[in-house]
């Protein structure tokens, strides 16, 4: 089975936008006087092509074109990507399409995801303060809106627009932004660190280095005068390289990532955890991270310091309700969403026949842990999970699971939220999603390891949606963890 929570997010925004490289570079000596001009406006059309690396390896590509137009630009990107994944090859593509105005600000967009016959497609038209949006998938389409203070940006136009604009070098400069995968907004702070001369395609060519930060994420890129991006690297080995589009397109021997991509984002840990099934309790000495950005202390984790200690939950102890749970109190954890479609007829209908009639919670929410882990096939899926989705295709790794036992749980009455962390397996922690249920208390409960409550070597890091769920990248690469006690 798949534990790639964060890995399957970062990568779906790495091609939605080319923007989430997780990179720390840090620079020995001020970089030498680099002559290099920039242009006031993009006149005229631009078209960039890149090559996509893993560790020396091309495993696909991306391109984008903007062209002006009467009152502002249109957008075009395009990226695939080829992965192989437990055995498994996938091609991964995705398409933005977006007209923005004079001042690079978005007006609509239209986005669309396919991996392997699931599809995900989203549109927005911004107008008097509100993004209206629609969204497609699993043959239905579902519309809603979010308020906006002031238009946004799309991060695939910032580079460009930056290079125009002639900010100041070394200030952080703010930027209201939309992601459209995720459907949520954000500040992104942009910094012009300085100009160097780098190497591409055995030239060297002038470069603008630009720092992009969001969700606590630290981008790097290299532009030209006109902000086409040069390159953009990762310590994960993910690399991104201007070509051209006969170069780019070329994958040598149609080879695909390895799961490879897997393994090292895993944190190994010196000391096993035995038997981790029969643990009620564990105390972990965490580093690596700024652990005030995570919520690590509540519910069954304590953290003293650096130490984070888990007991694991006793149903025999939980004190349980007759369903459904007071609507007012949890309507955040009963309400259906875009990717969580609990009000759904066929979600109500099917979560109606699995609980058939039960109305104690936690009888109940066996019920649906036990029918989602039996009916759903454990397949690696590079996705945007949704619960009507899922439900199609009855297949998935643990986002997959999580999503659809959560949007059932919510149907029938009990409140649910995804939580994102870490889970031990085979000598390391891995990424990993999971759900948890109110039960008196919020109880842990994971679907795709048929866990109820989960084992102790669940470590929670943050909880919610897709949205928030991108907030666990600022951990890989970094994250460490040292087994102190496991009993």
């Amino acid at each position: 089975m798949n534990l790639k929570r964060a890995v399957g997010i970062a990568i779906v925004l790495f091609w939605c936008f080319m923007n989430v490289l997780l990179v720390k570079r840090q620079l020995a000596a001020p970089p030498p006087p680099v002559t290099l001009s920039t242009v006031s406006a993009i006149t005229e059309p631009l078209e960039e092509w890149w090559g996509v690396y893993f560790h020396g390896e091309k495993i696909g590509y991306s391109s984008q074109k903007i062209t002006p137009q009467s009152g502002g630009y249109g957008v075009q990107s395009a990226s695939l990507l080829r992965l192989d994944l437990l055995g498994t090859t996938q091609t991964v593509t995705s398409r933005l399409e977006m007209s923005a105005d004079s001042e690079w600000a978005m007006k609509r967009f239209d986005f669309a995801l396919d991996s392997n016959n699931i599809r995900f497609n989203a549109r927005g038209e911004l107008a008097s303060g509100k993004l209206r949006l629609q969204i497609y998938s699993a043959g239905e389409r579902t519309e809603t809106e979010i308020a906006m203070r002031q238009p946004p940006y799309l991060l695939a136009v910032l580079k460009p627009y930056i290079v125009t604009q002639d900010l100041e070098p070394g200030k952080e400069h703010l930027f209201p932004t939309f992601d459209p995968a995720t459907l949520s907004q954000q500040l992104t702070s942009v910094t012009i660190e300085g100009r160097e001369v780098i190497q591409i395609a055995g030239r060297m060519e002038p470069a603008i280095r630009l720092r992009q930060q969001f969700k606590g994420i630290s981008v790097i890129s290299w532009v030209d005068g006109k902000g086409r991006t040069l390159k953009e690297e990762s310590p994960t080995g993910l690399s991104l390289v201007k070509q051209r589009a006969d170069e780019a397109t070329v994958i040598p021997g149609a080879r695909s990532l390895s799961i490879d991509l897997l393994a090292q984002t895993a944190v190994p840990v010196a000391t096993p955890i035995r038997d981790p099934g029969r643990k009620e309790f564990l105390r972990l000495r965490l580093s690596g991270f700024d652990l005030s950005h995570f919520a690590l202390d509540g519910g069954r984790q304590r953290l003293d310091g650096d130490n984070l200690e888990i007991r694991r939950e006793d149903l025999d102890s939980v004190h349980s309700y007759a369903l459904p749970a007071n609507k007012q109190r949890f309507a955040s954890y009963l309400q259906s969403t875009p990717f969580l479609q609990s009000d759904h007829p066929q979600i109500r209908a099917l979560a109606g026949s699995i609980v058939k009639g039960e109305s104690d919670a936690v009888k109940a929410a066996a019920r649906i842990k036990d029918w989602v882990y039996r009916e759903l096939a454990k397949e690696p899926t590079v996705s945007i999970p949704n619960a009507l989705e899922v439900l199609q295709t009855r297949k998935g790794d643990c986002n997959e699971h999580t999503v659809l036992f959560n949007a059932l749980a919510r149907a029938a009455g009990i409140p649910a939220k995804t939580v994102v962390g870490v889970v031990y397996l085979r000598g390391a922690f891995y990424y990993h999603a999971w759900s948890e249920v109110w039960l008196g208390e919020w109880i842990s409960l994971d679907s795709v390891l048929n866990q109820f409550p989960a084992d102790v070597t669940h470590v929670k890091f943050v909880e919610g949606e897709i949205d928030r769920q991108i907030d666990i990248l600022q951990l890989i690469g970094n994250l460490k963890i040292k087994v102190i006690e496991a009993s």
